[in-house]
Parts: structure tokens; sequence; C-alpha cells
């Protein structure tokens, strides 16, 4: 499943992973007006999104968050059985009430 996280917020956002077992993978930094994307690997029978390493591990995701300076936002991710979207398109932006939202511009 291919994830894209537009920034459309005039500062920069960096973007993590959490694994599980308390670890964490730095994803990137995405400055303003630009685009990360990335690739987890879904498996139908569990629903679990895995996040490969550098020597092929699967690591399971348990959530995607991206923050800038003041805020943070969770990317909401469908951890769910079966057939997966192929892509998922998230465009975070700066908002008052809550300072910084994620949110899929799929349909």
């Amino acid at each position: 499943m291919e994830i894209s996280v537009a920034n459309e917020t005039d500062t920069s956002l960096d973007c993590r992973a959490a694994l599980a077992h308390w670890y964490s993978d730095e994803l990137g930094r995405i400055a303003p007006g630009q685009q990360l994307t990335l690739t987890l690997w879904h498996d139908s029978k569990t629903g679990v999104l895995n996040l490969m390493n550098a020597t092929d591990d699967r690591m399971p995701v348990e959530a995607i968050w991206c923050t800038s300076d003041t805020a943070r936002a969770r990317l909401d991710l469908p951890m769910k059985t079966g057939k997966a979207a192929a892509a998922l398109h998230f465009s975070c932006k700066t908002e008052e009430a809550s300072g910084l939202s994620c949110v899929t511009t799929d349909d």
C-alpha cells in the first residue's frame, strides 16, 4: 500500500512511524508544499500494516504521526483484514482548533 502525505502548511513536518515494542522509525521531513511517499505492506489475514527495514524484516506499524514545531497529528490508517486500498493520500493542514490535521483525501 502506498501512503502519501502532502504538507499544506507553512512549516516543515516530521513524520514517524510508531512500531511494535515501543520503537519508532523516522519516515521523513516534509517541506511546505512537498509530499512524502512510503510503502507499507498489508497482511490481509491479520490486518497488520508492516514497514520493512533494511534487512527486509517486517516491522508492524501501530501509528504514523506527523509533527510541526507546535502540534502533531496522527494519520488514520485502515488496519483491517481483507483487501486493502492500493494507495492512501493524506493532506496535512494547520487548523485553528487542533493545531494540525492530517486527513485522507480519498473518497
